[in-house]
């Protein structure tokens, strides 16, 4: 996700922030302080109030994100690995870099999130009701939306926990991985849909509040829908590598030369996209694309090297060779190269173009076999 805050890392997994988390916090705050906690604590000065609902979205994102980390744990525990942790408007999102291998596995991952959503609202009802006033009611608040979170996400519907939970049910009994996911997609839209709907009548009947489900109706449709058609991917890619579809790489070349010498010498006889460069030290740190040449003006091609036009290699997204093409589509987002590894050595680069092409010559030789099979 774009225009976020790294926080630092928890279990070894990199926790990042979405600028729409403030907008959020900001609003559970006006919302526990506006309205809640007098409700429940009357009494009390404004400035207290808004202490507390400061408290409770602190405290909201934090059971969110442990909510999140117990996803990543049981993940890596299950040879899953995790890209990242990151919290956003709609709750939080543990990015795992690839899929669970057994149905169990996918059980586990899933259902420790509504688990420990549920253990901690529970285990906040007695402090609440020891603690009372203000600072209760906080605990009394928090207590009853990790509950509230717990009983939602356990919606069987994809891309919520309930959904995968169900997936992974279907997986077991059925046998067949595709299958189970188509079912949990449908589930997931028909959430999405219901969901959306109720925020319509909602708000038709005065309630500003619907907005906000329907919105959320509409995040979980949009999602489910994307996370169908990613299976389709995975399927239609299956066996493919990210070095079946890569640009590989020739011999890196010196990064010392002035631009214009490396387009009479280099660029102009060997038409490659892209060059890996390397200094005194031998070794391929940086890149430099055809593109990033020709934007030299020609006046300056004389007087710049190659270097000052080139791109570090570790600023730049990676992925290793042997890594499934179909991860690509999560990976690639939205930049425009990304290098392909062999271990600790590049060895080509791939974009999205380039992905796009192998998923259409996949389905055009499917669409072959089919039609063999059918003349057949």
């Amino acid at each position: 996700m774009k225009n976020t805050i790294k926080l630092g890392k928890l279990a070894g997994v990199t926790v990042e922030l979405n600028w729409t988390v403030l907008v959020i916090a900001a609003l559970v705050t006006l919302s526990v302080a506006g309205g809640i906690l007098p409700a429940a604590a009357p009494g009390y000065e404004t400035t207290q109030y808004v202490v507390g609902g400061v408290t409770a979205a602190v405290a909201l994102l934090a059971s969110i994100l442990v909510h999140e980390l117990g996803h990543a744990i049981v993940a890596q525990r299950n040879g899953v690995r995790v890209e990242r942790i990151s919290l956003w408007a709609f709750g939080g999102v543990a990015q795992l870099e690839g899929e669970a291998e057994t149905p169990r596995a996918e059980f586990l991952i899933a259902g420790i999130g509504p688990a420990i959503s549920l253990v901690l609202g529970l285990a906040l009802i007695y402090p609440a009701s020891v603690v009372g006033g203000l600072f209760g009611a906080v605990l009394g608040w928090l207590a009853s939306i990790n509950i509230i979170l717990a009983v939602f996400n356990l919606i069987p519907g994809a891309p919520l926990d309930g959904g995968r939970l169900l997936h992974a049910w279907l997986w077991k009994r059925q046998g067949d991985r595709a299958r189970a996911t188509a079912t949990a997609t449908k589930a997931g839209r028909l959430v999405g849909t219901a969901l959306i709907v109720l925020g319509i009548v909602q708000f038709a009947a005065g309630g500003a509040g619907g907005l906000w489900t329907a919105l959320i109706g509409w995040f979980l449709r949009g999602a489910a829908t994307a996370e169908g058609s990613y299976s389709t991917i995975r399927s239609e890619l299956q066996g493919v590598r990210v070095r079946d579809v890569m640009t590989p790489a020739g011999p890196p070349e010196g990064d010392w030369m002035s631009v214009a010498a490396f387009i009479d010498r280099r660029a102009i006889a060997d038409q490659r996209p892209v060059y890996f460069l390397t200094g005194i030290e031998g070794t391929p740190s940086r890149l430099v694309t055809l593109q990033a040449l020709a934007a030299v003006p020609i006046d300056e091609r004389y007087t710049l090297s190659v270097r000052s036009v080139a791109q570090e290699l570790d600023e730049l997204p990676a992925v290793q060779a042997d890594e499934p093409a179909a991860d690509l589509f999560t990976k690639l987002s939205s930049r425009a190269l990304t290098v392909v590894w062999d271990v600790s050595v590049p060895v080509g680069t791939v974009n999205a173009a380039q992905l796009g092409t192998a998923l259409e010559q996949a389905r055009l030789l499917s669409s072959l076999r089919g039609e063999t099979a059918t003349a057949a």
